[in-house]
């Protein structure tokens, strides 16, 4: 048996024995300033014990944190002469077994490493009473293989944070307001924070909020699988942003664009919102612009003021649109630059000047056709007798050919 040093055990006998009376002692006032006993080693050089290296540097890591250590450091072992009675090689065995378990259930070395020093508190769980019955749940839950290494590795805090009844609460929680258990194993792998808040003073009133508005359970299923976070704020905070929504913004709660508006809501402050505001008209929008955008793409709010400028400058100042057409048409505010303003204006362009149109079409028309549906209809019929066009579009216009064949496969 090795103590926590790695040394042989030296014949050492349990703290609740006595030691043997040649035994030399020392008396050492501990951090809280009462006497303890400790026994007097010859310095040694420090021997890792044949467990892996992880539970030796967790060793290691106690000693540094123990009061009872009067000088000296793990990394320098050759300075510790003293030794706590009190340690044994019982912790050291919890530790390993710990570890053990951690790689007997997917993880490899470093990911155990960044767990255990993390959350070192998991090293004094139970292997048979907490972390065994939790992994069960997941498994029955269905989060198994890649997907339970994936959730652990990233959600450490729920092996020991939460109850078995807890932990088996929520996900049937989540399973029941988004639908199915697959649903509710996406939010879990993407959303930590959904296991850790509490039940019944968070994730069942912020529910019960939302669905007091009218919303149905399709479109609450399809908003909360990807916004999950705001189920997590605080019930009081979620009200005030509901009634924003409203009030600030416009946006009936019937209108296809409320949750997105209480989206917005949730992730601006008051006087954060004044600032958008405030952005918004130094560049010549007036108030009721800013409300006509918000209430059909309240998500422009969230834009910074680089992407603010680059659009005004080119629709604006160089198009000569005017104002009032971007504001009743926001998608075009959030549309990338480089993936796809600069590339389709510059095809519609060649098109035009060639009279090889039967109709020109506004530019948020051919803006908003997916990448399959513009090519079809401005790229490939032109392929024969322009191909320099369609080799220009494709130049600009990053992996065309895969954003066709994914768009295509979900048809």
């Amino acid at each position: 048996m090795e103590n926590l040093l790695g040394l042989p055990a030296l014949g050492l006998r349990s703290r609740w024995s006595r030691p043997p009376s040649t035994t030399p002692k020392m008396l050492n006032l501990c951090s809280n300033g009462v006497r303890g006993s400790t026994l007097l080693l010859r310095p040694t050089t420090l021997v890792r014990p044949h467990s892996a290296s992880i539970a030796s540097d967790l060793s290691q890591g106690c000693l540094v944190n123990n009061p009872a250590l009067s000088r000296g450091d793990a990394s320098t072992p050759t300075t510790l002469t003293q030794v706590p009675l009190r340690e044994s090689s019982e912790k050291k065995n919890s530790q390993n077994s710990t570890i053990d378990f951690l790689k007997d259930i997917g993880l490899d070395d470093s990911q155990v490493e960044k767990v255990v020093k993390s959350y070192p508190r998991l090293l004094r769980c139970s292997v048979e009473k907490t972390l065994i019955p939790k992994i069960r749940i997941l498994e029955d839950f269905g989060i198994c293989g890649s997907e339970l290494i994936s959730v652990i590795a990233s959600n450490p805090l729920l092996l020991w944070r939460l109850s078995s009844k807890n932990l088996l609460a929520k996900l049937d929680f989540l399973k029941s307001i988004l639908g199915s258990v697959e649903n509710a194993r996406k939010a879990v792998k993407k959303g930590k924070w959904l296991l850790y808040v509490s039940l019944t003073n968070i994730l069942q009133p912020n529910f019960e909020l939302l669905k007091s508005y009218g919303i149905s359970d399709e479109r609450l299923q399809k908003f909360l699988l990807r916004n999950h976070r705001f189920l997590c704020c605080k019930p009081k905070w979620v009200q005030e942003c509901l009634v924003r929504v409203e009030q600030v913004l416009g946006i009936p709660r019937e209108s296809g664009m409320f949750l997105y508006g209480f989206m917005v809501m949730v992730s601006l402050r008051k006087r954060d919102l004044e600032l958008k505001f405030e952005l918004f008209k130094r560049y010549g929008w007036s108030e009721s612009d800013v409300l006509l955008m918000a209430k059909r793409l309240p998500q422009c709010l969230l834009m910074s003021e680089a992407r603010l400028k680059t659009r005004m400058d080119f629709f604006v100042n160089k198009l000569g649109y005017e104002i009032g057409f971007l504001a009743a048409r926001p998608p075009l505010l959030l549309l990338s630059m480089e993936e796809r303003i600069l590339p389709r204006f510059a095809v519609m362009q060649v098109l035009q000047e060639r009279n090889l149109l039967r109709r020109n079409p506004s530019i948020y028309t051919y803006m908003i056709l997916s990448e399959s549906r513009f090519l079809d209809a401005y790229v490939l019929p032109f392929k024969d007798n322009l191909p320099e066009l369609y080799e220009a579009y494709a130049g600009r216009k990053k992996s065309v050919d895969s954003s066709v064949q994914k768009e295509k496969g979900k048809q």
